[in-house]
């Protein structure tokens, strides 16, 4: 912009140095003022429109901070609460287990434990048997348990029931299960007939359904001896379902909550093999 008002100048000096009359001489200067008045009009527009510019670039940087500081703050407050409801979650469940382990010291322990329907555990999940599907228990007798509880209808249901799950009759030998829970809910035999049908989902592959039977017994019989038993072929199913990471936990809590068990002598097996204890 200078430079081009310095070029006006010298062509109005030069015309000026050139001019013959008076009049010539005075429509130069003129030309000149108007030049010059064109100059530092041009030159103040450019002033203010630089000035607009970095009031408004300094306004959006200010907002940009703004949200970046008011979104750092929304993360923290975020993770927050995450890191409290989970530490809710986790007093919740010792508090639950806690209650457990209370009910279960205050009931009487004269209850013989059901031998579970898989004695030969180990055997027939041999180590890697997290990868490959596990074989159905078909031979040999069905287990017996120390002393058959329960009325003589009781009994008949659940002898029947347990006939035919030892001859891999699996559909036919959880409906006698589930019927004998039915007709006979508060039945001591009632957690066992619960197990069992979850062991027969679990004859029939049929994992997802497994599952939730196992859940069954901690959840409707929480005195029952067959818990670890439930909660260790639950790990079994998980496996088989591919869900490794859940799988793993439930061992590892059959581990610290029933450390005297067979059962928990089995987890601690599987997560050795698994280079995870």
């Amino acid at each position: 912009m200078k430079k081009l008002f310095l070029m006006l100048l010298f062509a109005a000096f030069t015309s000026f140095v050139f001019a013959g009359t008076k009049e010539d001489i005075e429509a130069v200067q003129r030309n000149l003022l108007d030049m010059q008045q064109q100059f530092w009009n041009l030159e103040k527009q450019i002033k203010d429109s630089n000035a607009k510019f970095d009031d408004t670039s300094e306004k959006l940087q200010k907002t940009s901070d703004e949200l970046r500081s008011g979104q750092a703050a929304l993360n923290s407050k975020l993770e927050t609460i995450l890191n409290q409801l989970q530490a809710l979650g986790e007093k919740l469940e010792e508090t639950n287990r806690r209650m457990r382990d209370m009910s279960t010291n205050s009931q009487s322990m004269n209850r013989p434990i059901m031998p579970q329907p898989d004695q030969q555990m180990q055997n027939s999940e041999p180590p890697g048997a997290f990868d490959q599907q596990p074989q159905q228990q078909q031979q040999g007798p069905a287990p017996q348990p120390g002393a058959v509880q329960g009325s003589v209808g009781e009994q008949q249901i659940f002898q029947a029931a347990r006939a035919e799950y030892t001859k891999g009759n699996f559909e036919q030998a959880l409906r006698g299960f589930q019927d004998l829970i039915d007709q006979y809910p508060n039945s001591p035999l009632a957690d066992d007939a619960q197990f069992m049908i979850g062991e027969s989902y679990y004859g029939m592959k049929e994992y997802v359904d497994a599952v939730a039977e196992y859940d069954k017994v901690v959840k409707r019989f929480p005195d029952s001896n067959n818990i670890p038993g439930a909660r260790l072929k639950k790990a079994f199913s998980l496996f088989q379902l591919g869900k490794k990471g859940q799988g793993v936990v439930e061992l590892q809590q059959i581990v610290q909550r029933y450390p005297n068990t067979k059962e928990a002598k089995i987890a601690q097996d599987r997560l050795a093999e698994m280079g995870l204890e």
